[in-house]
């Protein structure tokens, strides 16, 4: 079968209201998943002093920390690798009240040595508030996406909000999936992060083309990355030969069970929604909570095709325009009398910029706008318009009045800084990894490069979405190069029919790289899995602030209690448009979670991690 052929889809009457379609009859396939043997069995030294029994789950017992009592290192003071690493949970007070650990787990679980090799999986948690007290649930583990991205660096920067909303009784704990963030040993191909920034710079101001000179040029580069990877990372134990999304779901399985839990809480976005369907596939029994926001459809992952994710991005681009009509031209720089003109305006500037590149010669590092840059910063930007729409009108109406203060302020948003520098200044665990490949390529079936076939991939991306499809057709690319194979890798079916607990599916009415119509085809294989559609654009449900949103998520989270079918939540912020609720109207509670909505806006998970 031609696995570009589309499956025609019926309309699915509880979202008919907008415009929704979705399968209706996807099979799922009922099984037990075959038991691993002589997996290394965690030691559990917690003392017990409370069990609380729910209807559905019980809850977990604590392991307190050896020293909370001891005062936290600021954040740019926190070693990760000085701390010491365990095959127990032990927990050191860090940054700001926080918690850290660096949990030693079998870097093959396929092995039957029980002293052999091990990762060092790095853990950040906030306490919930109620530790302690019988309203404690346990611990809700999270996941940014990537796949690659640092579950540390999303409680960093967005794991307070996260804890609001899930309500004061979870713990949130960011972990480091094997081989990125300050999990050790680390997925890294070049030798320093000035090697990796001089590399980015050679592919040049063209995008990606199958039927002209630039395919050779992209393809020889992924066979570079490849060829370095296979000799840094590929060896017998390299760990790029560990780093599953197998093996990541039962990273999360020796977790939780270190925390003292029978069942996972999770939240995971984007690339967490994939981690979320291997877990609920292979530990059915295991799910207490699961959330899974932002959904790509795990077929279409492991067939390492990457070609059902533009369905809604040209959508999402476009209602910048509409967003700018909206809001007026008191609000919005590049306001006409309808979209469609504002819509010419900004590819006027684009045509132009195609044949006369902007110099920016005062930016640091002096830069060059080219229509590749702006169009790369409109698909940035698709992934979170509240806080990014902006700076696209700013850059476009710079370029028009030939303000070279405001595109030197600008630049950075728009090229990707390079800087020569023997020492960069980022820390290690935060700087950009080779997690893309190692996980999804590895993940996915073999492919080896087609000409025939790729012609007809890239005409196929390009028709869902004329811009973003050249950016987004590297990607096939990548895994038709990729050399290293894991160690072990799940097969069994995506899907699960009798899961502990229903999971809850959310889905953007418009994702510009995880439609809707990819959510629709996961619930299917998920029987009782409830689905909540927020009415907004842009990737996951953090993109845009919903307090209708929030409130389901803390349902679930609490009580267990999914959405009705149908239901939809709407935005109550717009771009450019601003608030579009009445917060007068609202309880304190319902503040608190509307404003912990807003603040994750700006912490939209971004291709390859945040």
């Amino acid at each position: 079968m031609d696995t570009l052929d589309r499956k025609a889809e019926e309309p699915y009457e509880p979202y008919a209201a907008l415009g929704l379609g979705g399968p209706r009859d996807t099979p799922f396939v009922k099984y037990k998943h075959p038991r691993i043997d002589n997996v290394w069995a965690l030691t559990l030294t917690a003392v017990l002093f409370i069990l609380l029994y729910s209807a559905q789950d019980v809850v977990p017992v604590i392991r307190l920390p050896h020293d909370v009592g001891s005062p936290a290192l600021p954040a740019a003071e926190f070693d990760w690798y000085a701390l010491e690493t365990s095959k127990e949970v032990n927990w050191t007070s860090c940054y700001d009240g926080h918690l850290c650990a660096r949990l030693l787990l079998p870097l093959d679980y396929l092995s039957s040595d029980a002293d052999g090799p091990t990762t060092a999986i790095a853990l950040r948690m906030i306490p919930a508030p109620s530790r302690g007290t019988a309203d404690y649930r346990g611990t809700v583990l999270v996941n940014p996406g990537g796949p690659g991205g640092s579950g540390t660096n999303l409680v960093e920067r967005a794991g307070a909000n996260i804890s609001r909303i899930v309500g004061h009784s979870f713990d949130v704990l960011g972990f480091d999936p094997r081989g990125t963030g300050a999990s050790t040993p680390r997925v890294e191909c070049f030798a320093s992060p000035g090697e990796r920034d001089i590399w980015k710079t050679q592919v040049g101001h063209q995008f990606l083309n199958a039927s002209d000179h630039t395919l050779g040029i992209y393809r020889a580069r992924e066979q570079v990355v490849a060829a370095k990877c296979e000799q840094a990372i590929g060896g017998e134990l390299g760990i790029a030969r560990f780093m599953s999304t197998a093996s990541v779901a039962t990273d999360m399985v020796k977790i939780t069970e270190e925390l003292g839990q029978e069942k996972l809480h999770y939240w995971g976005f984007s690339y967490g929604s994939i981690l979320g369907q291997y877990f609920a596939a292979m530990y059915p029994d295991k799910v207490a909570r699961v959330i899974i926001d932002g959904v790509y459809d795990g077929d279409n992952y492991r067939g390492a095709l990457w070609n059902s994710n533009l369905a809604d991005m040209e959508a999402v681009m476009d209602s910048l325009f509409s967003y700018c009509h909206q809001a007026g031209p008191l609000r919005c720089a590049l306001y006409e009398s309808t979209p469609d003109k504002i819509r010419d305006r900004y590819f006027r500037v684009l045509d132009r910029l195609a044949r006369n590149p902007v110099a920016v010669p005062l930016a640091e590092p002096p830069a060059v706008l080219t229509r590749k840059a702006l169009i790369t910063q409109l698909f940035a930007s698709s992934y979170k318009p509240l806080a990014s729409y902006g700076t696209v009108v700013d850059t476009i109406r710079a370029i028009e009045t030939r303000n070279q203060t405001t595109l030197t302020a600008l630049a950075r948003k728009i090229v990707d800084p390079t800087e020569c520098s023997c020492s960069s200044g980022v820390l290690p665990w935060l700087a950009e990894n080779d997690a893309f490949n190692a996980i999804a390529c590895g993940d996915g079936e073999e492919h080896p490069y087609d000409p025939e076939y790729y012609a007809k991939y890239y005409d196929a991306l390009v028709k869902d979405s004329p811009h973003g499809g050249p950016i987004w057709a590297v990607h096939y690319l990548q895994c038709a190069e990729w050399r290293v194979r894991p160690q072990w890798r799940y097969t069994g079916p995506l899907a699960a029919a009798d899961t502990a607990h229903p999971l809850l599916l959310i889905s953007p009415r418009y994702d510009p790289v995880c439609p809707l119509r990819d959510a629709l085809a996961v619930r299917e294989r998920y029987p009782g899995a409830g689905l909540l559609v927020q009415n907004s654009h842009g990737h996951c449900s953090l993109s845009a602030p919903s307090l209708c949103t929030a409130k389901h998520v803390r349902a679930y989270m609490e009580d267990g209690t999914l959405p009705e079918e149908g239901t939809v939540c709407e935005a109550d912020e717009l771009p450019f448009v601003g608030s579009v609720s009445d917060v007068r109207a609202l309880s304190v509670d319902e503040r608190e979670l509307l404003e912990a909505m807003r603040g994750l806006s700006a912490v939209v998970p971004m291709f390859g991690g945040l």
